[in-house]
C-alpha cells in the first residue's frame, strides 16, 4: 500500500501525518484549507484503482455511505480519487478506541456496558434501515471521545474490498476480522444484519466478561472456532454474570442466523429487559468468610475463631486462619484454626433478596464536625498500619496510600492506626478500587474489642451495603436491611473510587458514601474501641485490589 508523507496533497486535502495503519487501508490526519478543518482520511490500496469495476461500485458505495447522519456514526464528509488512490474523508476525532479500553482483558462495569452497547445497536440499527451491513464490526471501529460518545466508523468498507477481491491477495480477501467474524460471514457465505448482530454478541460478550470466546493461534484456527465449536458459556468465565444477560448474549451469537435476534432493535430492547430482570447479588453475612457470589443461594454458615491479639494490628483471616502483626512489625503469630477455640456452630442464615428497602436520604456529610483526631494521607506514615504480605494478602505502603491485595478466595483482611481507643468519633477514607469484580467489599471498622468484636461498614462497587457488628466466636449480624445485604442507588455503580464516612458513637452507627448519607441504625453493643480500614473478597474470586487513601477521624459533637 502507497504510504503518504507529510505536506503531500491528495486532492484539495494536505496530509499532516498518519494516524493509522491496517492490513487494507491507512488513516491519516490530514487539513482542509477551503473550510479551515482537520479532517480523517482513509486511503485505500492503489492497486484496487486499476480496475474500471472497483472505481464504479466505490463511487455507488461512497455516496450510500456519505449519507449516513447518525450521532454514534462517524460521519463522511466527502470521498474520491487521486492519482489511482481511492479515499474517504471523514471527521477527525480526538478519539481512543473501544478495543483500547478492552485491552486490559478484564470485564467493564456494568452501567459502562449498557451505555456503550445502546450507542452501537442504536448505530447499527439505522444503518441496516438504510440497507447498509458493515461486515467489520470490532471494537477497534468504535471510536470514543472524551464524553465517552461511540463513534462507530468504516461502514461498507468491508465490502467494497469484497468487490476488489479478485485484485487482492488470498489473504487480503479473508474480509472481516477473525475475532468477531460471523459463521456465515467466515464461510463465504450471504451475509445481511444478522451478521452484524453476531459480531456486536462478540462485543457485548468481551465487554461483560473481559475476553472473547474464541482464541487460537492462528486467524484460520479462530474462523474454524466460530463456525463449528460450541460457544463458551459467559457464566464459565465469569460466574456471577446474571442468567437473564447471559441468555441474550447466547441468542445473539447463534450459529444460525435464524436463530439470533432478526434486527439490532430487537437485540437491544432484550438487553434492556434482561437488565431489569436481574436479580441484584444478595449475600449471607458470615464472620470472617467473604459474602457468597451473586450467583450463589446456599446457607452461608461460618464461626469466628476466639484468639488473643497483640497492641496495633493486621489480621488476614479465611474460615478462621488468622494472621496477627504489631504496629512495629516484629510480631507475627499466625494461629491455625484446629487449635483455636470456636464458638458453636452458628445457626444458618439463608441468602435472601431485601424487600421493601425504603432509599436513604441524601444527607450530607458532617465533615470535620468535630475536632480533627488523626489525619492521614499515608505520604509520611504518620501512624503507624499494620502492613503484612504472605501467600494470602498484602497490606503495604505503596505510592502514599495503603494498598490492600487478596490472593484467596473467602479471604478478610483488616489493619488499624495505632493502638488506641476512640469513642464518639466520625470516621472517612477515599477508597480507590482496583478490582472492579463487584464482590469485592471495603470500608471502615470502629469500636474494635480485646477479641474479634467490632463494627464494620462496608460496601460494594455492585451498590450493597451493610452496617454489621461482628462479635467472637459468632456469626457477623447485619444491624441493617433484615440482616441482610441491602441495596441503594446512592452508592456508583463500579466507581473507580468512593469516599466512605461512618459515624460510630452515642449509640448510633451511619455510613455515609460520596456525601450522602446511606443508612443509620442504633446499637449500644460497643462504645469504644480500635478503628481500622478492610478488604474482604469474593467466595468466588481469589483476588481483591483496594488502595485506601486520606484517612481522617474527628470527635462527634
Amino acid at each position: 500500500m502507497d504510504n503518504l508523507q507529510p505536506g503531500q496533497t491528495l486532492g484539495p486535502y494536505r496530509i499532516i501525518i498518519q494516524i493509522g495503519k491496517g492490513g487494507m487501508a491507512n488513516v491519516y490526519k490530514a487539513y482542509q484549507p477551503s473550510v479551515d478543518r482537520y479532517v480523517a482520511i482513509k486511503v485505500l490500496p492503489s492497486r484496487l484503482a486499476e480496475s474500471k469495476e472497483f472505481a464504479t461500485r466505490f463511487q455507488q458505495e461512497a455516496r450510500i455511505i456519505a449519507k449516513l447522519e447518525h450521532p454514534h456514526i462517524l460521519p463522511v464528509f466527502d470521498y474520491g480519487e487521486s492519482d489511482g488512490i481511492a479515499y474517504f474523508v471523514m471527521r477527525y476525532l480526538e478519539a481512543g478506541t473501544l478495543k483500547e479500553k478492552m485491552e486490559a482483558g478484564r470485564p467493564l462495569p456494568l452501567n459502562e456496558i449498557d451505555r456503550i452497547f445502546n450507542q452501537l445497536a442504536d448505530a447499527l440499527s439505522y444503518a441496516h434501515r438504510h440497507g447498509i451491513v458493515h461486515r467489520d464490526l470490532k471494537p477497534a471501529n468504535a471510536l470514543i471521545d472524551s464524553y465517552g460518545n461511540i463513534f462507530l466508523t468504516d461502514f461498507g468498507i468491508a465490502k467494497l474490498l469484497e468487490s476488489a477481491s479478485p485484485r487482492l491477495t488470498q489473504t487480503d480477501a479473508i474480509m472481516g476480522t477473525p475475532a468477531y467474524i460471523s459463521p456465515e460471514q467466515a464461510q463465504a457465505q450471504p451475509v445481511d444484519q444478522r451478521s452484524d448482530i453476531y459480531s456486536l454478541g462478540i462485543i457485548l460478550y468481551e465487554m461483560v466478561t473481559g475476553r472473547v470466546p474464541f482464541v487460537a493461534d492462528t486467524p484460520l484456527a479462530i474462523i474454524f472456532k466460530h463456525v463449528s465449536d460450541p460457544l463458551p458459556l459467559p457464566s464459565s468465565i465469569k460466574p456471577d454474570i446474571p442468567a437473564s444477560i447471559e441468555q441474550v448474549i447466547l441468542k445473539a451469537l447463534a450459529k444460525d442466523p435464524r436463530d439470533r435476534f432478526s434486527t439490532a432493535a430487537e437485540f437491544a430492547a432484550a438487553w434492556k429487559r434482561a437488565l431489569e430482570e436481574k436479580e441484584p447479588a444478595r449475600r449471607a453475612p458470615g464472620a470472617i468468610s467473604a459474602p457468597a457470589s451473586p450467583a450463589t443461594t446456599a446457607p452461608v454458615t461460618r464461626a469466628a475463631p476466639r484468639s488473643r491479639r497483640p497492641t496495633g494490628w493486621v489480621v488476614g483471616c479465611l474460615a478462621g486462619a488468622c494472621l496477627l502483626l504489631s504496629v512495629a512489625g516484629v510480631f507475627l503469630l499466625a494461629l491455625n484454626w484446629q487449635n483455636l477455640t470456636s464458638a458453636d456452630p452458628a445457626t444458618d442464615v439463608p441468602t435472601q433478596i431485601p424487600t421493601n428497602v425504603p432509599l436513604p436520604t441524601e444527607t450530607i456529610i458532617p465533615i470535620s464536625a468535630g475536632s480533627v483526631l488523626l489525619s492521614d494521607d499515608f505520604s509520611a506514615r504518620r501512624s503507624n498500619w499494620g502492613t503484612l504480605t504472605d501467600s494470602d494478602s498484602s497490606i503495604e505502603y505503596a505510592e502514599d496510600a495503603l494498598h490492600m491485595l487478596i490472593f484467596t478466595k473467602d479471604f478478610f483482611v483488616w489493619s488499624t492506626p495505632n493502638d488506641k481507643d476512640y469513642e464518639n468519633v466520625h470516621l472517612e477514607v477515599t477508597v480507590i478500587n482496583n478490582d472492579t469484580d463487584p464482590t469485592t467489599t471495603f470500608g471502615l471498622l470502629c469500636a474494635q474489642q480485646e477479641e474479634w468484636s467490632f463494627y464494620y461498614f462496608a460496601i460494594t462497587p455492585a451498590g450493597e451495603y451493610a452496617i454489621a457488628k461482628a462479635v467472637t466466636g459468632e456469626t457477623d449480624f447485619f444491624l441493617t436491611n433484615d440482616n441482610q445485604w441491602a441495596s441503594s442507588d446512592l452508592i456508583a455503580h463500579n466507581a473507580s473510587s468512593y469516599r466512605i464516612g461512618a459515624d460510630c458513637g452515642n449509640g448510633t452507627l451511619t455510613l455515609y458514601v460520596d456525601g450522602k448519607q446511606v443508612d443509620s441504625v442504633s446499637d449500644t453493643t460497643y462504645s469504644i474501641g480500635k478503628v481500622g480500614l478492610l478488604t474482604w473478597s469474593g467466595k468466588d474470586v481469589a483476588s481483591a485490589d483496594v488502595t485506601f487513601d486520606d484517612f481522617l477521624i474527628t470527635s462527634l459533637e
